[in-house]
């Protein structure tokens, strides 16, 4: 809209008035016009002109001129509106593009893009369902081949070295008080520790450095062959995993000394149904490495890693120490971690977070006493109910939930009831979280104990079973409220060397407890 600016110059001896044409709405600074204004003006009078007077005059003229024309541009707008004359989507669109380009807080985030570790994820989970899978079987075969040997060849040098040193010792002790003193024995002892140590720390160092290469060698080797599958998408578009698209859940790679499976339904309105399993084993068994026989444990796995289809299970841990059990770390370490990080290093990244967690409430206070040992930090702040996870790809199991456990409740057989820390929130949470992060598989301790001692009677293992069996029944249902995967299978674990009698005895409360779907057998009448 173009408006006209008038000013007197009667002040100046002059009977006449000057106008300057304005685009409407002008949005530039009024005194640099000002002085536009006086250096246009072919008059040698206006050069004296007042040009204080001229930029306030200007600039409220100009300020009038811009809000009379938004008043009306305003009003114009809601007139269009109330008759329905406008559209007010555009209007709307068209804001929203305007903040996103000018508003930084309004702007599209660009996505990030992926890490290493998410593009290696899905590489090998196109690659497991593609004719590469048996490839893929074969490579990490031999690569857990050469670390079990290595592995083997360093127990067997650390147990040689052993056997010399203890040798070395009883002949030493013999010369006591003759031609040896006590300070001679402890010299040897500290040389003999050196020695362990140094040989330990030697073998460590290899295997670490075999494990690095091996896993940057898989890694380049599955991106690599993913872009091979990609150029040849369309020769490709029909391939199938070699089992095709069966479940996950039809290999038992686990050896176990018995075992009773049951179908059961959970929900009064709503059934589900699910698959509970009772057996006795070692909880090492449950993860063991793969590939150390021809069983199909290595593909169960690999097929299952990227799946909504995990598997876990629940280790007991005793709260004096933050250690897992020793025999799952050695089957841990008889194989390179591809996928995740061994677990000692995962175990040692635990014990960092933790231990930031101590210096918070620490930090706070003023108090100088001693904090004590990082162990006995560690214990104070994990508590009987807590429990740590470690993630894995190179044994059976794909999860393992340590869950925090009182030295009491672990070596004496007290009695405890669905409070206890233990079950709620220990066993609660976890399977809250198996249900939250696609675990359809979990295996927890029946007995809350890892093998039968003599002080557990037939009367107390009927007793904590029962109990163990109606928590996790009333988790189960509670967890189904909570959305994410079903529990497809709880499976129920027994000490290995349960007698077949007691494992019987306790398979038996499972229909008691569970409502198990039994088949209805239907009989015909006979006519008359």
């Amino acid at each position: 809209m173009i408006v006209e600016f008038k000013y007197d110059l009667s002040e100046l001896g002059l009977m006449k008035e000057i106008s300057y044409s304005l685009e409407i709405p002008y949005e530039e600074s009024t005194n640099e016009l000002a002085y536009k204004i006086i250096a246009d003006e072919i008059s040698p009078l206006m050069k004296m002109a007042d040009i204080s007077d001229l930029k306030s005059k200007l600039g409220e003229f100009v300020k009038n001129e811009n809000q009379k024309y938004r008043d009306k541009a305003h009003n114009d707008l809601v007139l269009k509106a109330m008759n329905g004359d406008i559209d007010l989507e555009s209007i709307i669109k068209n804001t929203e593009k305007m903040y996103k380009e000018e508003v930084l807080e309004f702007a599209e985030k660009l996505e990030a893009c992926p890490s290493d570790f998410e593009i290696f994820a899905q590489s090998f989970n196109r690659l497991v369902h593609s004719s590469t899978l048996p490839e893929i079987m074969e490579k990490e075969k031999a690569y857990a081949n050469v670390i079990s040997e290595m592995t083997l060849k360093m127990e067997k040098e650390i147990t040689a070295l052993n056997n010399r040193h203890q040798n070395e010792m009883d002949e030493t002790i013999q010369k006591l008080d003759q031609t040896v003193t006590t300070d001679d024995i402890n010299k040897l002892l500290s040389k003999q520790y050196a020695a362990q140590s140094m040989l330990r720390k030697k073998w460590e160092s290899e295997l670490d450095a075999y494990r690095g290469f091996q896993k940057h060698e898989f890694r380049n080797w599955i991106v690599d062959e993913t872009v091979k599958l990609q150029s040849h998408a369309s020769s490709n578009s029909n391939d199938q995993t070699p089992l095709g698209n069966k479940s996950l859940t039809m290999f038992v790679t686990q050896q176990s000394y018995q075992e009773e499976s049951f179908t059961i339904h959970l929900g009064s309105q709503l059934k589900h149904n699910h698959n509970i399993r009772i057996l006795s084993a070692k909880v090492e068994d449950l993860c063991s490495p793969l590939y150390e026989d021809e069983s199909l444990g290595g593909l169960n796995a690999a097929l299952g890693l990227y799946s909504s289809s995990l598997t876990g299970i629940v280790v007991l841990t005793p709260s004096s120490f933050l250690k897992p059990n020793s025999a799952i770390v050695s089957n841990c370490n008889k194989s390179t971690e591809i996928h995740f990080d061994q677990i000692d290093h995962q175990i040692e990244k635990i014990k960092q977070d933790i231990e930031k967690l101590r210096e918070i409430p620490n930090s706070r206070k003023n108090s100088t006493t001693d904090q004590g040992s990082a162990s006995e930090n560690l214990s104070r702040l994990l508590k009987p109910g807590d429990f740590f996870i470690t993630r894995h790809s190179n044994i059976t199991s794909h999860v393992i939930f340590h869950l925090i456990i009182s030295d009491e409740t672990y070596h004496n057989i007290d009695e405890i009831n669905s409070r206890h820390p233990i079950l709620n929130p220990g066993l609660r949470n976890i399977i809250r979280t198996a249900n939250r992060y696609d675990i359809t598989t979990l295996t927890i301790p029946a007995l809350l104990k890892d093998e039968m001692t003599e002080d557990m009677t037939v009367n107390w293992c009927m007793r904590r079973a029962e109990l163990i069996f109606k928590c996790a029944k009333g988790f189960m249902i509670e967890s189904a409220n909570w959305g994410g995967s079903e529990l497809n299978t709880l499976q129920f674990l027994l000490p290995h060397n349960i007698t077949s009698d007691l494992f019987q005895m306790l398979a038996s409360i499972i229909p008691s407890v569970f409502r198990v779907a039994n088949p209805k057998v239907l009989q015909e009448q006979e006519e008359h």
